[in-house]
């Protein structure tokens, strides 16, 4: 199935009176002008007014296309809840064939949301299969101080028995590392200041290992080079076993390793950083994993921010905010699973021109 069929599955709630404009049609309408580059109301009404006989290739559309009022109270009508369950069902399929370990949570501030009204803009938390950018779902986090429970919350409303957790220093928490072993996920957290006790105990322990027990400290050891933005970057991973020497290390549910990345660009002083994780202390699984979990500003923030505008939005919280969020996540996932070998950017322009291949992005 589509994730078009999967939308149509969402019931409609709407009075018989309201109901002159087919759901499924104003969905249909809405996937597809965002796809093409519509960014608010009048944009996707003129959209449809422009590819009415392409829309109506898929979908009745008996009544036409409505005002962008209209389009706009039919969106925010519409069940965040129920439409996030018809991506998770279409994101589940994609996983089967995928089977990626790794989810990412990284949250998101979308800064125009907040301009007219004044009230605050819309945080939102998501997570990401880090190996596919198959964004599993999002949710809003009322706020960045909100991020923890959110995060715990998505949790144990996902799938994620048999993936590793990662997650922003923010969400270095007893109780996320608990949740997550209890869902039978493990963990990779990096530690700074909201643990600094923990942070220091672990630096230390790294400069204990290193003075007493050097077999111990090489014993897993990985240096990557590699150019960023034109410059020479240099990555030291190193990894130990957990040891009682670490104060405090058992409030941390079943952890097995930590881990220190020094990371030194040309004419800069290295910076250190340090890592948790219930993953045994083996530095190839933890590096790749570190280093997955840095590209999801990229693969999904930037993309987002460049490609669809999403900090220029001015589509409000009350006016349907979280469902149009949605559905540029959606249209992310979608256009990334097209096996056109191009950018995210390419493939959208390609879709604003060329009505076959905006067809192959919405049905596959």
């Amino acid at each position: 199935m589509s994730f078009i069929d999967y939308l149509d599955q969402i019931e409609d709630h709407r009075t018989d009176i309201n109901k002159e404009y087919n759901l499924g049609d104003i969905i249909f309408l809405t996937m597809a002008a965002v796809l093409a580059g519509a960014e608010g109301w009048k944009a996707i009404k003129i959209f449809g007014d422009s590819k009415l006989a392409w829309l109506r290739q898929y979908r009745e559309f008996k009544t036409g296309i409505p005002t962008r009022h209209t389009i706009g109270r039919i969106i925010r009508g519409l069940s965040n809840e129920a439409l996030l369950s018809s991506f998770a069902k279409w994101i589940n399929e994609q996983r089967e064939h995928t089977g990626k370990p790794q989810i990412a949570f990284d949250g998101k501030t979308l800064r125009g949301t907040g301009k007219r009204s004044g009230t605050d803009a819309l945080h939102l938390m998501s997570a990401m299969v880090v190996e596919s950018g198959l964004i599993l779902t999002q949710q809003p986090s009322f706020g960045k101080k909100n991020e923890i429970k959110t995060l715990q919350a998505m949790l144990q409303s996902l799938e994620v028995r048999g993936t590793v957790i990662s997650a922003d220093a923010m969400h270095t928490q007893t109780e996320t590392a608990k949740v997550s072993r209890a869902e039978g996920a493990d963990y990779l957290l990096q530690l700074k200041d909201n643990q600094k006790s923990l942070h220091e105990e672990v630096s230390a322990y790294f400069h204990k290992v290193r003075r007493d027990d050097a077999a111990l400290y090489n014993a897993q050891y990985l240096k990557e080079i590699d150019g960023e933005h034109g410059r020479i970057v240099e990555r030291e991973y190193r990894a130990l076993p957990v040891s009682d020497w670490i104060k405090d290390i058992d409030n941390w549910q079943d952890i097995q390793s930590v881990i220190e990345v020094t990371r030194t660009r040309e004419g800069k002083t290295a910076e250190v950083s340090h890592y948790i994780s219930s993953l045994a202390s083996d530095v190839q699984e933890l590096s790749r994993t570190i280093r997955h979990h840095w590209a999801i500003e990229n693969s999904q923030h930037w993309v987002l921010d460049v490609t669809f505008r999403e900090d220029e939005s001015q589509i409000y919280a009350e006016d349907g905010a979280k469902n149009l969020a949605l559905f540029r996540r959606a249209l992310l996932n979608l256009i990334k699973a097209h096996p056109l070998k191009d950018s995210v950017a390419g493939k959208r322009q390609r879709a604003y021109w060329d009505d076959k291949f905006r067809a192959e992005i919405l049905f596959g």
